[in-house]
């Protein structure tokens, strides 16, 4: 013998849409417009489940209900082992129906009937990103038989180079401004770094031409500069206005014009340099750390073999 009430049922087909459009309705009034930005995985690791290329390449605008609606939660900021970390949380409705119109019938995201952990929100309002961490997809109560939304923890986008190209600019900025190249390539071209005056020469009445003279780099450019007072007629300064390229040796300095004579100056260059697009300048680390930090050839032994 059944145990439920035998004069009601678990809902119509109208019954059910009449719901779930009174739910839309109001999820369109005090809801908040977003974009849904589902992931692409590029290199699955298929044993830890992960993929460290991920790729975020269309935004779905749609509407949703913050049902924190004092303010975000989370624990905030705190401290841990690599800093300050600033944790922030809410929970985010979205009717099942209009899921499916604007987002799932397009096939873009991982689980094609429902919304994904992993996939993006962006919120116009505070210009935030946030990751969804768990979808509430099963309801304990399910209204005439059916259910009609939602609901998505999500929490503040940790960045970690993944790639950004939506079409819409300010969802794309999170890459341009949180982004860096992997790219550690070298290059044994450099350009000129500074310019030592040797000789300030005399009688200049006028600025002097600087000319910079090598087999290999171009580009290089620089301004003299004249003394005042006692050193009016002499060089005393070269100041560097285009460092140039492509130089393996120090480019050759002479000054033409200017109606004086004697002046000298030499310059110096940075070879074996990384890319400026790349992770770091390596050399220039090791050597600040050596002149810096260091002051025997082995820092992490108990001999110092300078002695």
């Amino acid at each position: 013998m059944t145990t439920t009430n035998v004069y009601f049922t678990n809902g119509t087909r109208t019954e059910q849409m009449l719901i779930e459009d009174l739910i839309i309705e109001s999820l369109r009034i005090y809801g908040q417009e977003v974009m849904y930005i589902p992931r692409t995985l590029v290199s699955k690791d298929n044993v830890l489940g992960e993929d460290r290329l991920s790729e975020f390449k269309i935004a779905f605008p749609i509407e949703m209900y913050f049902e924190n609606i004092d303010s975000f939660a989370g624990q905030g900021p705190f401290l841990q082992k690599f800093g300050l970390m600033m944790e922030q949380s809410a929970t985010l409705v979205v009717a099942r129906r209009r899921w499916d119109q604007f987002i799932g019938r397009f096939g873009a995201t991982q689980l094609p009937n429902r919304p994904c952990e992993g996939d993006l929100i962006y919120f116009p309002l505070t210009k935030g990103l946030f990751e969804i961490k768990f979808v509430q997809h099963q309801d304990p109560f399910y209204q005439l038989g059916k259910l009609y939304v939602y609901k998505l923890q999500v929490e503040l986008f940790q960045y970690a180079s993944e790639r950004i190209d939506t079409g819409v600019a300010e969802v794309d900025a999170f890459e341009t401004l949180k982004s860096f190249s992997t790219n550690t390539t070298r290059t044994k071209y450099g350009s000129v770094t500074s310019i030592a005056v040797t000789n300030q020469g005399s009688g200049y009445t006028s600025v002097p031409t600087v000319v910079f003279s090598s087999t290999v780099g171009i580009n290089a450019a620089a301004t003299a500069v004249r003394g005042t007072g006692t050193s009016a007629n002499k060089i005393i300064r070269v100041d560097i206005t285009n460092p140039g390229t492509g130089y393996q040796v120090a480019p050759t300095i002479t000054f033409t014009g200017g109606a004086g004579t004697g002046a000298a100056a030499t310059a110096t260059i940075k070879i074996d340099i990384d890319k400026v697009e790349s992770f770091g300048d390596n050399n220039t680390f090791k050597q600040e750390a050596q002149d810096v930090l260091f002051s025997a050839t082995n820092p992490f032994g108990e001999i110092d073999v300078e002695q």
